[in-house]
């Protein structure tokens, strides 16, 4: 901005000397020098205001946590934001909360994940029927003796 106020007042002090001036052809070249140094101020402060905006959008989108991606682990999909995760994909899409989930651990169903707070498991390997334990002395048919 200090060049525009240099050449302003470059242009004053040659409009004050050529005043005297019969040629009004210096006269005019003036004028229209004026017309553009007023015209290039005003195309200045607007791409300095323009600056200013995208400045201001650019600080809120830094102030913003990164769009967590979904990413398919084994037979799940979580969330991750960059390298952190996995973040449950329900908690997010109806709470838009960031849950991570727990270390994988060995379910009945197979090797998964917990998250602890919609208490869902994710299963990332299904695991065989023959895994499945039940409950007595015998086997799955003993309770009809």
């Amino acid at each position: 901005m200090t060049l525009l106020a240099n050449a302003m007042k470059a242009l004053d002090s040659l409009r004050e000397q050529a005043k005297g001036s019969k040629d009004t052809a210096l006269k005019e070249n003036i004028s229209n020098l004026y017309d553009n140094l007023l015209d290039l101020k005003a195309a200045v402060i607007r791409v300095e205001e323009e600056n200013s905006e995208l400045r201001r959008a650019l600080a809120q989108q830094a102030e913003r946590p990164p769009e967590p991606q979904p990413r398919e682990v084994g037979n799940a999909i979580y969330y991750f934001v960059g390298d952190k995760g996995p973040y449950c994909q329900p908690c997010y899409d109806v709470n838009h909360r960031l849950a991570l989930l727990s270390p994988q651990a060995e379910y009945a169903g197979g090797r998964g994940r917990k998250c602890e707070a919609c208490k869902t498991v994710f299963f990332e390997t299904v695991g065989s029927p023959a895994r499945l334990q039940f409950g007595g002395r015998g086997g799955p048919d003993d309770w009809m003796r």
